[in-house]
């Protein structure tokens, strides 16, 4: 035994394990038939390999046939729900914008009698001066500031707001005006308490509200709101020519609001801060139509036009840093159908739906003063009676202020 070889490996075989073992007496022809059958049996495994792994993708093949049947049933079944759900969407935003639509159109309304047929004259309230009394130019400035006596008025004033009257009446179409002199409070009126649709006119107190607020700090001109489909208007504005889903802060949308009667701004301004607070705000200065619907639009008369044109007014005196961005909308507000004579600036909020067709300024002459004309017009000459209004306004406020400035002559100032 070699002692180096401690598995054994190289050991020498035994006769006996010879003999035991029946490998070492195969013939040729024995060893050779056992090779053949090795074989054979070699072969017949494969095959049965082979055909296991067959069957096996067989199987696979109709799991993923299987599978991919149920793939598409499970499509079939909810392919339509998904269109449904998309025709439901598509609907819903139709139906918004529609209801939208519908509001406005729903709103409007054409006047068949008018409430009032007489001018009414107001003698205005006397205004505070701080000059000191017994003196020569306070005594001119108490003149200035007095009421108007109207059983003293001339003839000269007279006429106007007899013309004026007459005008009115003529015409159903003719439907509510106001003027007033903002620094006395001198006010002609002619139907000035009924209702009529306010078509845009209805921006401007919104948007004097909503600067305000921001005075206040109640709301933020930087905040962005989102101009969607749901907001996409036909009718006046800008931004039915922009792309949808693009963000706008709200002074953006103010300025559009005012400056170009955008109606898309106007809804999401009224549906961002709502119309409730703002019917509030305006009550208790006066108005008596103006957010009282249940609407984005809503009526107006030349009793609340006068009041939210006045507060405008004042708003700009007294606010320079939100008061005179605000008047600057105004200033560039279009269209405008009241003008001023004498290169006079005008602010100005018109509105047009309709048979209504509307405006409502602030003409910035020497003593300023506000001009209110509402009409069933439509667009049948609108120009001509505008243009009625611009002159019989311009002439009154003249003839006014010379009957002021004649009364208050005698007083002796040197």
């Amino acid at each position: 035994m070699n002692n180096n070889d401690p598995l054994n490996i190289f050991s020498p075989i035994k006769e006996k394990e010879i003999d035991e073992n029946p490998l070492f007496h195969m013939n040729e022809d024995t060893i050779k038939t056992n090779i053949e059958q090795i074989q054979t049996d070699n072969i017949n495994t494969y095959k049965e390999t082979q055909s296991i792994i067959s069957l096996d993708n067989e199987d696979n093949k109709k799991e993923k046939i299987g599978i991919n049947k149920k793939k598409k049933n499970i499509l079939k079944f909810i392919l339509p729900i998904l269109i449904f759900v998309a025709v439901c969407l598509l609907s819903a935003k139709t139906f918004f914008y529609g209801k939208k639509i519908n509001e406005y159109e729903k709103s409007i309304f054409k006047i068949e009698k008018k409430n009032e047929e007489s001018i009414l004259i107001q003698e205005g309230k006397e205004v505070d001066s701080n000059i000191l009394k017994n003196i020569a130019a306070s005594e001119l400035v108490k003149c200035l500031n007095s009421k108007t006596d109207m059983n003293k008025l001339p003839d000269s004033v007279k006429n106007v707001i007899n013309e004026i009257n007459n005008y009115y009446n003529s015409s159903i179409n003719y439907f509510a005006y106001t003027y007033k002199d903002i620094y006395t409070g001198f006010t002609v009126s002619y139907n000035a308490n009924q209702n009529i649709f306010s078509a845009s006119s209805i921006k401007a107190p919104k948007d004097i509200y909503l600067y305000e607020m921001a005075s206040l700090g109640k709301i933020d001109l930087n905040e962005e709101l989102t101009y969607t489909s749901a907001y996409y208007n036909t009718g006046s504005g800008i931004l039915k020519n922009k792309p949808l889903n693009v963000k706008y802060n709200v002074k953006t949308l103010l300025e559009y609001s005012t400056v170009h009667s955008d109606n898309a701004a106007h809804n999401m301004l009224m549906d961002r801060f709502g119309r409730v607070n703002m019917l509030k705000f305006w009550q208790e200065k006066g108005t008596i139509g103006i957010f009282t619907q249940n609407t984005n639009w809503g009526v107006t008369n030349a009793h609340d036009a006068t009041i939210y044109m006045e507060e405008l007014y004042r708003f700009y005196t007294e606010n320079e840093e939100y008061g005179t961005p605000l008047m600057n909308n105004f200033l560039k507000s279009h269209p405008k159908f009241i003008k001023g004579k004498n290169n006079y600036k005008v602010a100005s909020k018109s509105g047009w739906a309709g048979s209504a067709l509307h405006d409502m300024a602030i003409i910035f002459a020497d003593n300023p003063y506000i001009v209110i004309g509402l009409s069933n017009l439509g667009d049948k000459e609108y120009q001509s009676y505008f243009n009625k209004i611009n002159e019989l306004s311009y002439n009154l406020h003249e003839e006014y202020w010379k009957y002021k400035v004649e009364k208050c002559k005698d007083i002796k100032l040197y």
